[in-house]
């Protein structure tokens, strides 16, 4: 009896070690578990049991609900404050055969005892495939080590109305005058059948529209009709637009006007430039020449050259002439200060030097010639030889022989003087009678 008991109390602790060793097996971690998950506000029941709708081409919102689970168990030295875990939280669907339909959150701390909630957005792709309509929403808590995981039913379906702007082809620079045309190609993703689809194209001011007729259903099988088409309008571009980029905008009207899209795309538009315009849109070749580049002058007389600028080009330019290196020993001028020379035409341009009163010998200085922008087109180095001013008389010599002229005239002057006073006095000696002789 002894014996039997003992065999069955053997028996009792195995299967109480196999079923506490099957619920820690079922619980992946000890620090947080999953406590609800809503879609589009409906929360959902863990296996599947129960299916949650999704549209297709929507956004589908999943809230994940997460408790903080570590006790002293479970943590580190039994101290829950040393307990926290970096998470991140994860939502997929799988089944697309193009790409993958998921969404994860940032990594976040899970603290014991804390409950979280985590929003996360899933973009249902527009060509799921819905033929059994049935997908599996999968949810996942995990860290670097361990992992909380759901799966949760979702029906799939198409909206009844749902047309959608597969490609627009059009010129992404257009002459302003011109006339260009865009193709516009639609695709039907809904349940339905459409008709009377209007396309409708507007840039800057014009507008144009086409139909379509019809867009069978994105999944009827019928190869009488197609569940996309193309439409094509035409558009006339003002003349008088400036250059600059406009919005083309794509309007699409379809389920007999309640439902529109619309999208728009940059264009730029190239101006017609009026002939003044044109002429300075294109570029100058101007050529300059100069009278002269060794002057020869006097100090305090005006010596003067001529540039002349010469425009073989298609388009214009403004020139300015300005004299550097002269101011010790000259004052300049420059007349006009500034020239425009169109395409095919020359203008002049005038500088005057006049050398200082005390000026005399070689000189060297610069012409420098700018365009519009300040910016150095030519420098041309220049000499002058400059005279001394001779004044009044001359130079050294002239004086000299002036200074000689004067001072011979001064001499016989006062020569003549003394000459004329003698004989005044010889005269005056004369009419004086003698003394003590008497004249009967």
């Amino acid at each position: 009896m002894s014996k039997n008991l003992k065999a069955i109390s053997a028996a009792l602790i195995l299967l109480i070690g196999l079923l506490s060793l099957s619920v820690l097996v079922s619980a992946d971690s000890n620090f947080y578990s999953i406590t609800k998950v809503k879609v589009n506000d409906v929360e959902m029941t863990s296996g599947g049991s129960t299916t949650t709708q999704v549209e297709l081409d929507e956004s589908t919102e999943v809230e994940v609900y997460i408790d903080g689970t570590g006790n002293s168990t479970f943590c580190p030295g039994g101290n829950v404050d040393d307990c926290t875990v970096e998470v991140r939280v994860k939502a997929w669907i799988g089944g697309y055969e193009y790409d993958d339909i998921e969404a994860s959150s940032g990594e976040f701390d899970i603290e014991p005892g804390v409950s979280y909630k985590k929003t996360l957005t899933l973009e249902i792709p527009a060509d799921l495939d819905v033929e059994d309509n049935e997908y599996t929403l999968y949810i996942e808590v995990y860290d670097s080590e361990d992992s909380e995981r759901e799966d949760f039913g979702l029906f799939a379906e198409r909206s009844s109305h749902n047309v959608k702007i597969v490609d627009v082809i059009y010129d992404n620079s257009i002459d302003a005058g011109e006339t260009s045309s865009v193709e516009v190609r639609v695709e039907n993703l809904g349940e339905d059948k459409e008709e009377d689809i209007k396309v409708e194209v507007s840039l800057a001011g014009d507008s144009s529209v086409d139909y379509i007729n019809e867009l069978a259903a994105f999944e009827e099988n019928n190869e009488d009709e197609e569940s996309s088409d193309s439409a094509t309008v035409t558009l006339n571009v003002d003349a008088d637009l400036e250059c600059d980029y406009y919005d083309l905008t794509v309007k699409v009207s379809y389920n007999r006007g309640h439902d529109t899209l619309e999208e728009t795309y940059k264009v730029w538009i190239e101006c017609t430039d009026s002939d003044e315009e044109a002429e300075e849109s294109g570029e100058a070749e101007t050529k300059i020449s100069i009278s002269s580049s060794d002057l020869e002058g006097k100090a305090e007389e005006e010596t003067s050259l001529t540039l002349t600028f010469t425009n073989s080009g298609s388009g214009s330019e403004i020139y300015s002439v300005h004299v550097n290196g002269e101011e010790q020993w000259a004052d300049s001028d420059v007349s006009p200060e500034s020239v425009t020379v169109a395409a095919g035409e020359s203008q002049e341009v005038t500088v005057t030097l006049t050398p200082n009163d005390d000026a005399s010998g070689d000189y060297e200085f610069s012409l420098q010639i700018l365009n519009a922008d300040d910016e150095l087109q030519e420098e041309v180095d220049m000499e002058m030889s400059v005279e001394e001013n001779e004044g009044l008389f001359g130079d050294t010599n002239s004086i000299l022989k002036v200074g000689f002229i004067i001072l011979i005239v001064l001499i016989i002057i006062i020569g003549l003087i003394v000459a004329f006073r003698k004989l005044k006095d010889d005269d005056e000696d004369e009419l004086e009678p003698k003394e003590g002789q008497t004249y009967y």
